[in-house]
């Protein structure tokens, strides 16, 4: 392996997987890679004339630029270089969304690929997308049967047995039918809704039914109490970003535009996303990152517009809580009037480990809404139980519209795409064009709730705690007794029941836009939009601390100072911007923390227990005097050689969400909704709650086995196959823009590593430090101007599933040395890198 840039060594204590130099983080922009030997050019042949031809050409870490006379071409050339990184990732999310992974893979830990089969089974899509599928147009079926064709050549030339990753030689590995690709697809688009939901789908049972015996405690124990811990918590679904469109009021030269794209995605799973580049002569033109399994690009950009995605705040849909009729538990009333649920017998197929396989049943139950859902705390008992409605189950715009996309080259064209087809199921977009204009639009599937609907909320809010409970949990609870939260069905929109295209947030400005997740209502410093539905997110709330420090590099004030004197960026200036790592938290309360700390230098602190009632931390008498000679020192950045990032996460950690970003035991001041990114920002002047988190932090980082004045990179890291990388970034607790954390978010059955348990419940430090799986994935810059586009780009976890394979951690060393690559997307460009190969694929 070779590693560019060199460094001090790292320190992790213990013994643990073989390290990586820890670099510095300087800003570099070196380009020296490895790559396995290409493989011969080789052109498959038929008697034939094949329906297909593609060339694959691959530059620096992977990169696929896939060319073709038509679209359909260049789809199945992209399904061809799908198959050839990542086959057995689509195969199994196929699995998945069939309801068939207990009979391939067998049960799962604790019978959860039998609990997900039958949650898919009712959910459905394996009978709607097919149908759909069958009278979709021409255009889609096409590229959907050339992407298809693609994956399944490549499966024929290389065979089961030597497929890239983790299921080569498996049984259930087969060729696809474009309509099962098809299905996947639209799976995606449920991500925010009926896919957090598969577990208390599966374990919907009636009272006294005993069809899931085994699964579950009986109804009868579980009373409606109220919404439980165990209940999804969706304001904190892991799935984010950040988006920047910069517009010639901002960039230098006052012409043009800038794009950063910055979703943070998990770095294991189906969710990663593969880089590509789609050629087809006189119609497309586009760079960018796609989904493993789609066909298309889904964030990219063209050689006049540029376009991302952050993962939208708003709804995508409704739970109700229906009153059941007291003479059957099956039956509900609306309007008074008894409905009788629909009930369907799903049989799953599991195989077991001495090869037989045999077969569960299990009836689950729908209302008019969707499936019938039993949520921890409130279960389904004699009078109530929850259903709901997905706004995007019907969604098959969703991947029309990216096909649509593939032909677009300017801004407006986006636009026009977008208004045409409404189909982005569950994301903010953030794009910019060459003519200097930039666009913020949340124009996601949304539920259109009636205004005495949306009232009727907003009271609930207030005299119900179980409808409160569930909104500060991200899900809208309708009292389903009545009709009139029925969502309302109005000219224009997408499909009934949803926002028409006119009431959906967006704005289009000269200077720039940005999102990182907070909902629509703030998309600069610099103004607000109108007050929206209720289901396009909350509004007048405080921001988080990522929004914030994402504004505070953006903002015309220049708070940050990283555009330069002049205040207008340049795309280095953009660069460099994106892993500046500076914490918000850190800018607003670092100083007023030294200064206590100065004064008080011992805090006596009580022991802390965990769930067992065992002490995880003992009492005692903490001595902070050196961790304040830390903090005193630190510049507030979480780079790799920053000293004083960890005491400064764990003392940050003590405080709620809430704590961080509102008025109370953290700040005196409230949040001012006309200046809703620098507020609120008065730290209180009893800073001893601060004092004493602060003290809790050294104790926390001492007993994991760290010196307090260890550097951010000897405890940050992210293990590829053994190789521990140090990583510089941060979370939300920090208040970082460039976020890497761990996450559970994956529905993969690729074996992955796992996190060690934190060593206390206040912490997520573990003895190896803090492990990263999920976080800034395909993050992107691009300038656009009158001439070609220029662009710099890292798909951190790489091109490829080979774990044994180089591009495997060749990508993530360089997002720890902050090595971006440039954009290889002009054809002198791609024909001048030093990594270049070529082969052309036929079939069909």
């Amino acid at each position: 392996m070779v590693i560019a840039g060199a460094a001090i060594a790292a320190c992790s204590p213990g013994d643990g997987p073989e390290s990586v130099p820890l670099p510095t983080s300087g800003d570099t922009t070196t380009t020296s890679t490895t790559q396995p030997p290409p493989p011969e050019p080789t052109t498959s042949t038929t008697l034939v004339p094949p329906r297909y031809e593609a060339t694959i050409r691959r530059t620096t870490d992977g990169v696929a630029h896939i060319t073709g006379a038509t679209i359909d071409d260049a789809a199945y050339g992209q399904g061809f270089a799908q198959g050839e990184d990542h086959a057995c990732t689509l195969m199994d999310q196929v699995l998945k969304v069939y309801g068939q992974r207990a009979a391939a893979l067998g049960p799962g830990p604790d019978g959860a690929n039998i609990e997900s089969d039958f949650a898919w089974r009712a959910i459905g899509l394996d009978v709607l997308a097919p149908t759909d599928f069958a009278e979709a147009s021409d255009r889609l079926v096409a590229a959907f049967t050339a992407f298809t064709e693609g994956w399944n050549d490549h499966l024929a030339e290389v065979g089961v047995d030597a497929l890239t990753g983790w299921c080569a030689g498996a049984e259930w590995v087969r060729p696809l039918e474009p309509a099962e690709v098809y299905t996947y697809a639209r799976s995606i688009a449920l991500f925010a809704s009926s896919s957090q939901l598969t577990d208390f789908i599966a374990a919907a049972q009636p009272p006294g039914d005993t069809a899931a015996s085994g699964l579950r405690a009986p109804p009868s124990s579980r009373a409606a109490t109220g919404w439980s811990a165990g209940a999804p918590d969706l304001t904190t679904l892991d799935l984010g970003s950040n988006g920047w469109a910069i517009g010639r009021d901002r960039k230098e030269g006052a012409t043009g535009s800038i794009l950063l794209a910055n979703p943070h995605f998990p770095w294991e799973g189906e969710l990663r996303f593969v880089e590509t580049h789609l050629i087809v002569p006189g119609q497309v033109d586009m760079y960018g990152a796609q989904l493993i399994g789609v066909p298309g690009i889904g964030i990219g950009f063209t050689e006049d517009m540029a376009w991302t995605h952050t993962v939208s705040a708003g709804h995508r849909f409704t739970a109700y809580q229906l009153t059941l009729d007291p003479a059957s538990p099956t039956s509900y009333l609306v309007d008074g009037v008894s409905t009788a649920m629909t009930a369907s017998t799903f049989d799953v197929d599991v195989l077991r480990a001495d090869g037989t396989v045999d077969t569960e049943s299990r009836t689950l139950w729908r209302s008019e809404h969707g499936p019938i859902i039993d949520f921890p705390g409130l279960g389904w008992t004699d009078s109530t139980t929850l259903t709901y409605r997905d706004a995007n189950i019907d969604n098959e715009e969703f991947v029309e519209q990216y096909l649509a996309t593939l032909t677009a080259t300017t801004l407006t064209d986006l636009i026009d795409v977008y208004r045409e087809h409404q189909g982005v199921p569950l994301f903010n977009t953030v794009a910019a064009g060459s003519d200097g204009a930039v666009w913020y639009a949340d124009t996601s599937a949304t539920p259109n709730l009636s205004t005495a609907s949306e009232e009727a909320f907003k009271a609930r809010l207030f005299t119900d705690p179980i409808t409160k409970i569930a909104y500060d949990n991200g899900v809208i609870l309708l009292d389903g007794s009545t009709s009139a939260n029925d969502w309302e069905v109005v000219p224009d929109a997408r499909d009934p029941g949803l926002m028409p295209w006119a009431e959906l947030p967006q704005v289009v400005r000269a200077d720039y836009v940005f999102n990182a997740n907070d909902s629509y209502w703030v998309p600069s410093a610099e103004f607000t939009l109108p007050p929206a539905s209720i289901a396009n997110g909350p509004r007048d709330r405080p921001l988080t601390l990522r929004t914030r420090q994402n504004a505070a590099v953006l903002s015309l004030n220049g708070d940050m100072g990283l555009s330069g004197p002049d205040g207008r960026f340049t795309l280095d200036e953009v660069r460099h911007a994106t892993f500046d790592n500076t914490a918000r938290t850190a800018v607003l309360l670092l100083e007023t923390l030294v200064r206590a700390c100065r004064t008080t230098t011992t805090v006596d602190l009580p022991a802390v227990v965990d769930d067992d009632g065992a002490v995880a931390l003992p009492a005692g008498t903490i001595d902070v005097t050196a961790g304040c000679d830390v903090l005193d020192a630190w510049d507030g950045r979480f780079d790799l050689d920053s000293v004083g990032p960890m005491l400064w996460r764990e003392t940050m950690a003590q405080f709620s969400e809430a704590e961080r970003t509102s008025k109370g035991v953290l700040f005196v001041d409230d949040l001012d909704v006309a200046n809703p990114t620098a507020t609120p920002r008065v730290p209180n002047p009893d800073s001893s709650p601060l004092l004493s988190s602060f003290a809790r932090a050294v104790q926390i980082v001492q007993e994991a086995g760290f010196a307090i004045d260890s550097p951010l990179g000897s405890a940050q890291f992210t293990d590829r196959s053994g190789t521990r990388i140090p990583l510089h970034g941060g979370t939300d607790v920090d208040g970082i823009t460039n976020i890497v954390t761990w996450s559970g978010l994956s529905s993969s059955s690729e074996p992955a590593p796992e996190r060690a348990e934190g060593l206390t419940p206040i912490s997520s430090l573990t003895s190896e430090g803090y492990p990263v799986n999920f976080g800034t994935s395909f993050v992107m810059t691009v300038e656009l101007t009158a001439d070609a586009p220029r662009a710099w780009a890292l798909l951190t976890y790489g091109e490829t599933g080979d774990r044994a394979s180089p591009l495997f951690d060749q990508q993530m060393i360089r997002f720890s040395e902050k090595d971006w690559r440039e954009v290889a997307y002009t054809e002198e460009q791609i024909a001048a890198d030093t990594e270049l190969t070529e082969r052309v694929v036929t079939g069909g």
